[in-house]
């Protein structure tokens, strides 16, 4: 009884020991960028009107993922928050405790706004009436579920899944006003998130692979994200000098960010040259340019040609033409890479 009292004593962080500034800095621009994290991701579906390339699947799990990592953290620093007490009361000494509480700020803050992608490539999803199709006789159970209707059970399921971990966990800490008590769990809930950051971005690589390019998947969200990695990672070396465990799964992780970053960058350098071929040689007779395959000319038609179905005659007389020429350009170059 005593030897799991200890352990658990040394899971549970009790004190609020002085941080240095640099720290303390580093530590409030990582809860900057990752506020803004998600963004550049809904700016471009936005752009695209389309959530094609997007995996729900990884969206999903890097919800439950992230909110479970939150909980962790905000278990094993239960004492420091107590310590802190409410800003409310005496503003000073909470804010002062704040820079213990930095980890805890950064992960929700980078959840959440990961989290307001899901609405919005819902809102811009491409229904498929067959997207899952499953036939279980064993239980004589058969499902036939459109791309939609998956993605709100999906939905539900994530609701569910954090409900059962969060609402036991605050109603005992509530109770017992401490760490200890579930110090075990928050080590389990560890483990968890380390199997789902190791696993979440494998359906990506699939979709990526398969679409052959990034489509509505965002360079500046994924990048931001491995650059962060890389700070996180060697902080946890060389400051910090976390276990193993702390870092493996995120490394993992951020590796196949960067394969899928690098594959679909492959893929859109070739597809924009042909884009920028196709536009050269059809603007002569004021022709639409494509981009990709035929699957795709509805949606490049919209990207490519924002501007007047006349612009190769403006193009021609008057370096407003140009200027136009340019921006389209550039456009259609932000559509691609943003």
């Amino acid at each position: 009884m005593s030897t799991d009292v200890a352990s658990s004593n040394d899971m549970c962080l009790h004190t609020l020991e002085p941080i240095r500034e640099p720290f303390v800095f580093l530590g409030v621009c990582s809860v900057v960028v990752a506020t803004l994290l998600g963004v550049p991701q809904a700016l471009k579906i936005i752009r695209r009107r389309s959530a094609r390339g997007v995996s729900f699947t990884t969206l999903g799990l890097g919800n439950i993922g992230g909110f479970l990592y939150v909980l962790n953290m905000y278990i094993l620093h239960y004492d420091q928050i107590v310590l802190a007490g409410s800003p409310f009361r005496n503003f000073q000494t909470w804010a002062a405790a704040q820079p213990h509480m930095l980890f805890i700020w950064v992960e929700l803050a980078n959840t959440l706004s990961l989290l307001m992608i899901t609405p919005i490539a819902y809102a811009y999803l491409e229904d498929d009436p067959h997207a899952v199709v499953l036939d279980i006789p064993i239980v004589g159970m058969k499902i036939d579920w459109g791309m939609k209707e998956s993605v709100r059970y999906g939905i539900a399921a994530q609701v569910l899944v954090l409900a059962t971990a969060w609402v036991p966990s605050l109603w005992i800490l509530s109770r017992e006003g401490r760490c200890e008590p579930l110090a075990a769990y928050a080590n389990i809930l560890g483990i968890v998130v380390a199997l789902i950051i190791c696993g979440k971005f494998i359906p990506q690589v699939r979709e990526s692979l398969g679409n052959k390019g990034s489509k509505s998947l965002s360079y500046v969200t994924y990048g931001l994200d491995i650059v962060a990695g890389i700070v996180a990672l060697l902080q946890k070396l060389f400051i910090t000098h976390e276990r193993l465990s702390t870092w493996v799964p995120p490394l993992f992780l951020h590796s196949l960010e960067a394969y899928v970053l690098g594959t679909n960058y492959y893929y859109d350098k070739k597809k924009f040259a042909e884009v920028t071929e196709r536009r050269e040689r059809d603007v002569e007779d004021g022709e639409r340019a494509e981009y990709g395959s035929d699957e795709e000319r509805v949606q490049s038609e919209r990207l490519l040609q924002r501007g007047s179905q006349d612009r190769s005659a403006a193009r021609a007389a008057s370096p407003a033409g140009l200027k136009s020429e340019k921006k389209s350009t550039f456009s259609t170059m932000l559509d691609i890479f943003l």
